[in-house]
């Protein structure tokens, strides 16, 4: 996992390395009153809560193997060279195979199970711009929250450990929760109205299991996100 974030951040950087020269040749500097972006790269949910310590008890894997793509949208509101308004969308789809630890069918193979995890993310960040308009890489902070849309699915062959009967079933669990993040990030701008970016962000938030996972605690939807996009200036 990590060794993958690592050759991903290595993207980043070179991508931002080769747009400098670009925005040295420019004329005048980067300047805008608002802005929409458009990222995409890659979500790793964490998995510290009731549920995920609970399955790795029972199952092989963990939250990390539903690290998946991440796609977001954002739109910029500047309050002034220094402050904005980050007002942001994003979707996450992660899925992976599990199957129990020391059980195995009649004919000595895996009981296995598909576990998916969709997050949907709707938030607003207060975001401070670290250096002026006139300089070639431009680094942000920001914090802020939002509502976390979220829907469970295992989907497989599980164990009636009563009977140790083998079942096939496909169960489910969804819901909204309040949360909240953190980001930071560059923007190396290519012109007078664009600009390339590279941010994280780290979320935080936990809800209630319902449904067919009643009676499994809390879900944590918490995550690093690792983002490259284009920003647009109107």
């Amino acid at each position: 996992m990590f060794a993958r974030q690592a050759r991903y951040t290595l993207v980043l950087v070179g991508l931002l390395a080769a747009a400098a020269p670009a925005w040295a040749q420019q004329q005048g500097y980067y300047e805008r009153d608002g802005a929409f972006r458009l990222r995409m790269g890659l979500f790793t949910p964490d998995g510290e809560s009731e549920y995920w310590t609970g399955k790795e008890l029972e199952f092989t894997g963990e939250a990390a193997d539903l690290e998946n793509i991440v796609v977001g949208t954002d739109y910029l509101l500047t309050l002034s060279p220094w402050t904005g308004v980050l007002f942001s969308g994003s979707f996450f789809e992660g899925d992976t195979t599990q199957s129990y630890i020391g059980f195995e069918d009649n004919f000595g193979d895996r009981i296995r199970h598909d576990t998916t995890l969709d997050l949907g993310t709707f938030t607003a960040a207060f975001v401070f711009q670290l250096a002026g308009e006139e300089v070639p890489i431009r680094p942000y902070l920001g914090f802020g929250g939002g509502l976390y849309v979220w829907r469970l699915e295992e989907s497989g062959d599980f164990i009636d450990l009563d009977t140790l009967e083998i079942f096939d079933a496909t169960l489910e669990s969804d819901g909204a929760v309040l949360g909240y993040f953190g980001v930071a990030g560059v923007e190396v701008p290519l012109g007078r109205s664009f600009s390339l970016l590279a941010e994280g962000r780290w979320h935080q938030a936990e809800d209630e299991l319902s449904g067919d996972f009643e009676d499994f605690g809390t879900i944590d939807l918490s995550g690093l996100e690792i983002t490259a996009g284009l920003s647009w200036s109107m």
